[in-house]
């Protein structure tokens, strides 16, 4: 067990609603104001998208990324006492339509996703969602992280909140499979990729998977972007954007990288209302 992975295990002991939330909270964010990591990568990608903001602001998007994920993982500790609570914090859901429309006809889902918003408890609240409805089997597309404390405590969350994982290095085959056999699977699109296409995210050229859009295009199933917008602790809102539209383009490959294209500005409109919700640590924009 690492130091990192041990402290979160002695707090979730003590999460609950209220006061202990909140000088969770305090605690986490206090800790992420003084040791402030990657501040220089949250300021050079700050610059590089939004140049006509000042120094001040984007040091007020800092301050406030590091308070939300204060409280994102708190809530997650919170959530693992009862995985349903999840069900209750978010108080709002937009275009829920898109994916009922799907699950009328019989077809799976992709879900498309950022490192954006509370995006652990999105997928918590979809598996509640799904448990309740009696909905299809839904699964996350999970990758291994360095620390292998924290890694193992997330399969912990994961699984207690009902959530089917699949590993980064599922094979294509069986992906395509669950999603012909209905399934509904989310993936967090928005970090660079050794390979892949280069192709602009926010203004400016960077690598890109190609991975959901060949999954979409193999299955023939939709890809549904979704976001998770903070609306207080403990209080969020889900919007469901419509399904992507796929090129009409008879080479698949070139079709794959359009859609990709398609990917990248969802995206975008995920993230463009509260830029302060976006993981800005993560070297994005890699040369």
């Amino acid at each position: 067990m690492t130091a990192a992975s041990w402290i979160l295990r002695r707090f979730q002991a003590l999460a609950a609603p209220g006061w202990r939330a909140r000088a969770t909270a305090a605690f986490f964010g206090s800790a992420l104001g003084v040791l402030a990591p990657r501040k220089g990568r949250i300021e050079s990608n700050l610059s590089l998208v939004y140049p006509d903001k000042d120094r001040a602001w984007r040091a007020r998007i800092r301050h406030r990324l590091y308070g939300h994920l204060a409280w994102t993982v708190t809530e997650l500790m919170v959530l693992q006492r009862d995985p349903r609570q999840a069900l209750r914090w978010v108080e709002e859901v937009e275009g829920l339509h898109w994916v009922e429309e799907c699950r009328s006809q019989g077809r799976g889902v992709l879900f498309l996703s950022a490192h954006f918003g509370n995006w652990e408890l999105l997928a918590a609240w979809y598996a509640q969602v799904c448990k309740r409805d009696g909905g299809p089997g839904f699964h996350i597309v999970s990758q291994e992280i360095h620390d292998r404390g924290i890694s193992d405590l997330l399969r912990e969350y994961r699984e207690r909140c009902g959530i089917g994982l699949l590993p980064k290095d599922t094979s294509t085959l069986e992906f395509v499979r669950l999603l012909r056999e209905c399934a509904h699977i989310a993936l967090l699109a928005d970090i660079s990729w050794l390979g892949g296409v280069r192709l602009p995210f926010m203004g400016h050229e960077c690598t890109n998977t190609t991975g959901p859009a060949v999954l979409s295009i193999l299955a023939s199933v939709p890809i549904v972007p979704v976001g998770i917008y903070r609306l207080a602790p403990f209080r969020h809102r889900v919007r469901f954007f419509p399904p992507l539209p796929v090129p009409e383009e008879r080479n698949r490959l070139r079709r794959a990288e359009l859609l990709t294209l398609e990917v990248n500005r969802a995206l975008e409109e995920i993230i463009a209302p509260r830029p302060e919700l976006w993981f800005w640590m993560h070297n994005r924009w890699k040369t």
